[in-house]
């Protein structure tokens, strides 16, 4: 295409606009081309189907078929531009200002593109809590308690007895409060598997006793449904348990298979290793992926941002992920835009490819044979795949680098 002049300007880390002057010589035929195009589908009272005259039709089409061929001569510029300037837009360019004058047509292109970031993936350390003897501790507890005796008492409740109740409250579901009742329901008194306020009021209490209660629960409580909220609750007492747990000498290590209590412990202490292990091997990317996002400070394309925002709060309102508020789905919006992006990069910098049959391979574990060949049938869905996959390997590569870094008792820990 002949004269066309460019200009870039980068208003931030992600946005660019093209001021672009081109010339208006191809207009004529760019109108030419339009009208037969139109020709071929136009459908008027008089002529056959295809067989409208082109005078005809630019009569009929008038200032909108000028309109059109300038809006292609633009779009023919830009593109020229982005190839000669070898830009790769991550959007649809946004054409603005469109003027003619005299024989020069001039616009601006305003689009995103990937920000020009050094990435540095070295020396990962993750922290991993090491098996401590209050681990083993803890661990063997639990076993004494599995093999408790639990014994029906008609008698005011204790800290260390096993109530079983009944309980309604107010349960938060996508926005709306809904009445939920939970029935035999086991806890032992003085535990924190429940909250301190059912262990403190729940104590000195009788069989078939009420009790009623007001939590005021913190907004970040583990559970969603109450999380932030001053919950009340009804509770009718069932059962009153004594706990009676056997020694812990040999003769309970025997009970479980074992000679002696140290040869139990020393079961016990590699087999919390081996959980330790197991579980590094799947929380590992994800935490690998964390220390990256904490590591880079910049903005990510806003294209990114808005489609992991529409994501999460898809996923919310389906019910998918634990509901959250607005401002905790932006924030985690921005992070996964963040990880994208750098993920991107280190597949470019590294060089990474996917090739198709590594596409079909991967389909072939979740998809039918005629959902795969849809895929290939559609370019889109095709480089979504593949760049998907580009960013996966790109993560694996970063966590083969990770090391880890055991505390305490955790010197044994055999992963990698």
């Amino acid at each position: 295409m002949e004269g066309v002049i460019s200009k870039l300007v980068k208003l931030s880390e992600t946005e660019r606009t093209l001021k672009i002057e081109a010339s208006s010589s191809s207009l004529i035929k760019k109108e030419e081309d339009i009208l037969k195009r139109y020709s071929k589908k136009a459908s008027i009272d008089g002529f056959r189907k295809g067989k409208v005259p082109l005078a005809v039709l630019k009569k009929m089409l008038g200032d909108s078929l000028r309109q059109e061929a300038i809006e292609d001569v633009c779009k023919d510029a830009y593109l020229e531009v982005i190839k000669k300037r070898e830009i790769v837009p991550l959007t649809k360019a946004t054409l603005n200002d469109i003027k003619e004058k005299d024989t020069k047509i001039s616009f601006t292109a305003s689009f995103e593109v990937m920000p020009d970031i050094e990435i540095d993936d070295k020396d990962i350390t993750i922290e991993v809590p090491g098996v401590t003897e209050e681990d083993i501790d803890k661990s063997l507890e639990e076993m004494r308690f599995s093999h408790a005796t639990y014994i029906p008492v008609v008698r005011l409740s204790v800290p260390g007895d096993y109530l079983v109740i009944d309980y309604d409250y107010l349960k938060k579901e996508r926005g709306i409060l809904r009445p939920e009742r939970v029935t035999n329901f086991g806890f032992i008194i003085g535990k924190d598997t429940v909250p301190e306020e059912f262990n403190r009021k729940l104590i000195n209490k009788r069989i078939g006793e009420r009790v009623e209660m007001k939590i005021n629960y913190s907004p970040d409580y583990q559970y969603s449904s109450v999380a932030g909220r001053s919950v009340t609750y009804r509770i009718t007492i069932n059962e009153i348990k004594e706990i009676r747990v056997p020694p812990f000498d040999d003769q309970f290590a025997k009970r479980l298979g074992f000679e002696t209590l140290a040869e139990l412990r020393e079961d016990v202490k590699k087999t919390l290793f081996d959980r330790r292990e197991k579980s590094m091997e799947k929380i590992l990317p994800s935490l690998v992926l964390s220390k990256l996002v904490d590591r880079h400070s910049f903005s990510p394309p806003k294209v990114f941002v808005e489609i992991a925002y529409q994501n999460w709060k898809e996923d919310v309102e389906k019910g998918k992920v634990e509901d959250v508020d607005e401002e905790e789905i932006k924030k985690r919006a921005v992070f996964d835009a963040r990880a994208r992006t750098i993920l991107h990069t280190i597949a470019e910098r590294e060089q990474i490819a996917i090739t198709d049959e590594e596409i079909r391979e991967t389909l072939l574990k979740s998809l039918s044979q005629g959902e795969i060949s849809s895929i290939f049938k559609d370019d889109n869905r095709l480089e979504y795949v593949r760049e998907l996959m580009r960013r996966e390997k790109a993560l694996d590569l970063v966590v083969g680098r990770a090391s880890l870094e055991v505390s305490s008792a955790g010197s044994e820990l055999r992963w990698k």
